[in-house]
């Protein structure tokens, strides 16, 4: 059941809590002063930053085979940014090169004459067997020889080039003699590289339509020579790496007088290098050429969205906007202090370099850019203890930029399109949504891309089940609630952004599908249910929830997986910011899983004492199996029990347990002076991949859905028929916009 317009007064909250058994904590001041939060580089202003070149220009990059690690550096007004990749140990001399003509080079290897490449930009790839050419003792080299935009191989010995172009053409010809280091490049910008040599610091290339020989001098002895187009203009130009650091890169062999340098360390054990970056300075550095194209066509179907301002005036609300400018703080200040410090400067960080999991490092610096948003777009913050409305905006910015660029639709090799990804993407997505207004048009292109590419892959994928129809578990021991409940946040953010999208139907389609199965109960195979113009009853091929609204999760009745219900609000609510209508399959069964926390009763035995409700007094949480996650999470909950204090049925008394569980949440964090909400240890909370970033999610979840219940517009309810939705795995949509299956 939902109820948009339900109101209740303080009075009746305050009432209500108290009669509950939960008490009503004292006002407490805010903590003691924590750090200053570092300044962030400057970044692009909406109005004034571009998208993308025509022409790709080279940029300064470093490897090691022996180490597997490949490092590139891009240049940008705003402050330079370095991308790792990690590869497996391979023997051999390092290269890059654009294997296959996207725009961006990525790493290879020649090992005794078999080559290795992966077209993996960012992250960490396998090695794959790219050609068997040349022998041991040959000097590997790359170039487009032929034309057509992907990397042609070639050998040098002692002046004698072998060359090899991608339709396996080969031709020998000499340049240069023994003793020569060998250089390739597009020495006259006619899109055709062409070989040259370095004898000490002479450099030696031949003249455009064989005229002969360009000799010139550049450089010194002892440096390494490089080449590469440093400036975009379709001429490569010559370049050396000189003490291992210092780099001097001149425009062209006709200008060699004219240098640019910069000091890009080349570690021990690692090869100056040449990578390629297809867009502007100062852009994604890994993007593609086509991830550019794409971008900048979808982000101008983007709508922005409705903001309706939080408020303080609901029980609760005090403490959670207190908790979320605290939070907010500690949570800049590990950032820019400790965690990525070292990255602070940096326009794109690469975060799939700052952890040992993508989870880790993509979900917690989305949830981080997602309280910074809210707080930003929806509450009056202008300065506190030091940390500014712009530095907040800043931040936001600087992860949502980064987390975008590093995603498989702008991004070789990034994260995405795979397990939780719709839920990460739809984090930082929507909190580029939010600031759209306040976005460059490169952080725009890629936040567009990235909601799109997560929307498709989730449509794709389309429900999972639990049980079957006949009650046999598919996935023993844990429901496909969550994943299912998340995947549809992917679909449900593109449906809102992009109003009028040719993908809209297929969006629609797969949300409704998925929030059907989602928190589907065996009830609803016999209950008759109709919802959007679909027989539940007849269509559904299995459940996930429990018939009391339960969900299993790790072997057990697990709340905090039943409080993935949010995921259905969640996504009602972006639909709203979307100005969109909400279909009424989102609100199914919600109110029941909401009371499987709230009103549902585990006796004991045979579940754990003390039995009762998951919903205990004091704003704790009961387990009666067993817990999963930590023993003391209110954070976890706030946010759901917000989302039903706007949507579940009054008797569910969402307020009250909201206001208990936003109390305790604070309580917690005001043990200590870091902003921090959970004490060290696995007890309280053991999640261990940015646990106090997931609690302030859900605390920044929390104050959003409130400004919705108290200043939002009203909502529309889409009861429309669908009947052509699906609720087996396997979207696709047809030429004509309906929908198929694969």
């Amino acid at each position: 059941m939902y109820r948009p317009s339900a109101r209740r007064s303080l009075v009746g909250a305050v009432t209500l809590l108290v009669a509950l058994g939960l008490s009503i904590p004292a006002s407490t001041a805010a903590p003691d002063r924590i750090n200053k939060a570092p300044s962030l580089p400057a970044l692009p202003t909406p109005d004034r930053a571009e998208l993308g070149v025509d022409t790709a220009r080279s940029i300064p990059a470093a490897g090691s085979s022996a180490q597997g690690m490949w490092i590139t550096l891009s240049q940008g007004a705003a402050g330079n940014s370095r991308t790792r990749i990690k590869m497996p140990v391979l023997e051999g001399s390092p290269l890059m090169a654009d294997w296959n003509g996207d725009g961006v080079a990525t790493p290879g290897v020649f090992s005794g004459g078999q080559w290795f490449i992966t077209n993996a930009a960012i992250g960490r790839s396998t090695w794959e067997g790219f050609a068997s050419f040349g022998s041991v003792g040959d000097i590997p080299l790359t170039g487009n020889r032929d034309g057509d935009g992907k990397a042609d191989i070639a050998t040098f010995r002692e002046g004698i080039w072998n060359w090899r172009d991608s339709t396996g053409a080969q031709e020998t010809f000499q340049f240069g003699e023994a003793g020569d280091i060998p250089v390739v490049g597009d020495w006259n910008g006619d899109g055709v590289d062409e070989p040259g040599v370095v004898r000490g610091s002479t450099w030696i290339v031949p003249r455009p339509n064989g005229q002969g020989t360009r000799t010139f001098s550049f450089g010194a002895s002892g440096d390494t020579p490089i080449a590469g187009d440093w400036d975009g203009d379709g001429k490569d130009g010559p370049g050396v790496v000189r003490g291992s650091q210092r780099w001097f890169l001149a425009k062209s062999v006709t200008r060699p007088d004219q240098v640019d340098s910069l000091v890009f360390k080349v570690e021990e054990g690692e090869s100056a290098l040449v990578g390629l970056q297809s867009s502007a300075p100062g852009a994604c550095p890994t993007a593609t050429s086509e991830a550019e194209r794409f971008g900048k066509v979808e982000q101008r179907k983007v709508r922005a969205p409705l903001l309706p301002q939080g408020t303080r005036r609901i029980p609760g609300y005090q403490e959670i906007n207190a908790t979320l400018r605290d939070g907010m703080r500690g949570v800049m200040v590990t950032d820019l202090t400790n965690r990525l410090r070292s990255r602070s400067m940096m326009s794109y960080y690469d975060p799939l370099s700052t952890e040992r999991s993508r989870e880790e490092s993509i979900r917690r610096s989305a949830n981080a850019a997602f309280s910074a948003a809210v707080l930003y777009s929806t509450s009056s913050y202008v300065k506190d203890n030091r940390i500014t409305r712009q530095m907040l905006l800043d931040f936001a910015r600087w992860h949502i930029r980064s987390i975008a660029c590093a995603h498989g639709a702008i991004s070789p090799g990034g994260w995405g399109n795979g397990w939780q990804s719709s839920l990460w993407a739809v984090v930082a997505g929507q909190a580029g949504w939010m600031l759209w207004d306040q976005l460059s048009l490169q952080e725009r292109a890629y936040v567009a891309a990235m909601v799109y590419s997560e929307a498709e892959y989730a449509a794709l994928r389309g429900p999972q089940y639990f049980r079957d129809r006949v009650g046999i578990e598919l996935t023993p021991g844990n429901s496909k609630s969550d994943e299912v409940s998340w995947d549809l946040l992917g679909p449900a953010l593109a449906y809102a952004m992009f109003p009028g999208h040719e993908r809209e139907a297929k969006w629609r389609d797969s949300m409704i599908a998925m929030a059907i199965a989602a928190f589907a109960r065996p009830g609803n195979l016999g209950d008759n249910t109709f919802v959007n113009g679909i027989s539940v009853s007849v269509r559904l091929p299995g459940t996930n929830a429990n018939e009391d609204g339960t969900v299993t999760n790790h072997g057990i009745v697990n709340p905090d997986y039943t409080q993935n219900v949010q995921h259905l609000w969640w996504a009602a609510t972006l639909l709203r910011a979307g100005r969109q209508a909400v279909p009424e399959s989102l609100f199914l069964n919600a109110d029941i899983v909401y009371r499987a926390l709230a009103v549902v009763n585990f006796e004991s035995p045979p579940y754990a004492p003390p039995g009762g409700t998951v919903y205990a007094p004091g704003g704790q949480i009961y387990y009666p199996m067993g817990v999963s996650w930590g023993i003391r999470r209110p954070a976890t909950f706030v946010g759901v029990d917000s989302f039903a204090n706007v949507y579940a049925a009054p008797d569910t008394n969402a307020g009250a347990f909201l206001a208990a569980h936003a109390y305790d949440t604070r309580a917690l964090q005001l043990r200590f002076k870091t902003g921090q909400i959970y004490a060290p240890g696995r007890e309280e909370e053991s999640y261990r991949l940015g646990k106090e970033e997931y609690a302030l999610q859900q605390v920044a979840l929390a104050w959003w859905a409130g400004a919705w219940k108290e200043n939002g517009r009203s909502m529309q309810v889409d009861r429309s028929a669908y009947p052509w939705v699906r609720l087996h795995t396997g979207y696709e949509l047809d030429e004509v916009g309906g929908t198929t299956w694969n």
